[in-house]
């Protein structure tokens, strides 16, 4: 079973209804303690999801995908993996630790039957495009090479699973416990619990056509929230991970992250050189600004400079950086969520800090929109001697949600 330790408890139905005109909750459940029956408070999607959601989400694929998976569990097991949906621990639950390190919500998939675990990912593979489910099956590939490299003994020792990098952010920037999970950023090394069984799925909010709720899956190196209302879908924040960037395992040959590392180097390597110093970020980033642990504020002043200003052929080469994380969504809504954030091009800047090239573990580069906001950042080896790459991808309006 999960480890998972949280009270059981759920609001009634009733009190989430009054509630919900002021958090904007939908889609709360009624437990009976005696049943594990559920009823449904379905109410229609808050108004400001349809003023910022772009529209073009599968979700009633979702959502037949999640009652499948839900249908395969027990009682207690339906009681861990759903959350009302506004439960703060859905923005405490997710990081890029290892598990244990930093405990994650719902139910480990190593914990399930074989057929429990695959209606799990056919949860995934529904939210997801192929693009994006395909990375998602080699991050946790990785995992198991990592967890490989332990049972053999060539990884580092358990201290280096802790938080300990530094990063000296930009004046004004929160410090404490800024990313990577409580207390700091970086994290990952070995010694602690790697391989694709130490991923989890929870559900914020039940399942619903027409109600509010999020899916969350993660463990190491890998955190999806995509959160479902009506007709849109926002996947913020979404954390994509790998060390090392390649891999044999099983003498197959994988390379996690490979489209987001060509376009997002190509993106700052098509400025000119005049460009690259109006770009850079004051500040120097051993990790991810707003990663887990930091939801923010965003900085009130980007930095970079600004995509409009530039040709049409490097503003294509940042159109293909950001189709490389959006279109880890569902195809249509990854298509209408594209063509929003490429229009706000007259808003949006692109930057860099530390360097500018694939191999250099002090590479940082940022997209910062209106809405969109991506952060690719290199970084020493933290179980191998090769490189360590984080990536955090938010939407500014809609991060966990509408507000």
């Amino acid at each position: 079973m999960s480890s998972h330790t949280r009270p059981v408890l759920r609001r009634p139905v009733l009190l989430a209804a009054c509630l919900s005109i002021a958090l904007g909750t939908v889609g709360y459940l009624a437990f009976d303690p005696g049943s594990a029956s559920a009823t449904v408070s379905e109410q229609a999607v808050p108004a400001s999801a349809a003023r910022t959601g772009a529209g073009g989400a599968n979700t009633a694929e979702v959502v037949k995908a999640a009652n499948a998976f839900l249908a395969t569990l027990s009682d207690e097991q339906k009681d861990a993996v759903l959350y009302d949906f506004d439960d703060e621990a859905k923005k405490t639950g997710w990081s890029n630790f290892p598990t244990p390190v930093v405990e994650r919500n719902g139910l480990k998939l190593g914990d399930l039957t074989d057929a429990q675990d695959a209606a799990a990912m056919k949860v995934m593979e529904a939210a997801l495009s192929k693009q994006g489910y395909e990375e998602l099956v080699e991050i946790r590939k990785a995992d198991d090479y990592l967890a490989s490299l332990s049972d053999s003994g060539d990884t580092g020792d358990s201290a280096s699973a802790s938080p300990t990098a530094t990063r000296t952010p930009p004046s004004g920037a929160p410090t404490d416990g800024a990313t990577g999970g409580p207390g700091g950023p970086g994290g990952g090394g070995g010694g602690a619990n790697f391989g694709s069984e130490w991923y989890y799925l929870s559900f914020f909010g039940q399942p619903s056509k027409t109600g509010e709720f999020t899916v969350q899956y993660g463990g190491h190196h890998a955190a999806y929230n995509i959160t479902y209302a009506g007709n849109n879908v926002t996947m913020s924040p979404t954390l994509t991970a790998v060390e090392p960037e390649e891999f044999i395992l099983d003498d197959k040959a994988y390379a996690p992250l490979a489209d987001k590392r060509a376009a997002t180097i190509g993106a700052v390597q098509s400025l000119t050189a005049d460009e690259l110093a109006a770009a850079e970020i004051d500040g120097s980033f051993d990790d991810l600004y707003l990663g887990p642990g930091n939801d923010g504020p965003f900085p009130t002043q980007p930095e970079g400079v600004l995509v409009s200003s530039l040709t049409k052929k490097q503003q294509a080469k940042v159109t293909a950086m950001l189709r490389t994380w959006v279109d880890d969504l569902d195809e249509k809504a990854a298509a209408r969520l594209l063509a929003k954030y490429v229009a706000e091009y007259d808003e949006t800047y692109i930057g860099w800090s530390g360097g500018t090239t694939i191999d250099n573990d002090q590479t940082y580069v940022r997209l910062d929109g209106p809405s969109a906001w991506i952060e690719f950042s290199n970084q020493p080896g933290a179980s191998t001697d090769e490189i360590h790459q984080h990536t955090i991808f938010r939407d500014e309006t809609s991060d966990y949600g509408w507000e």
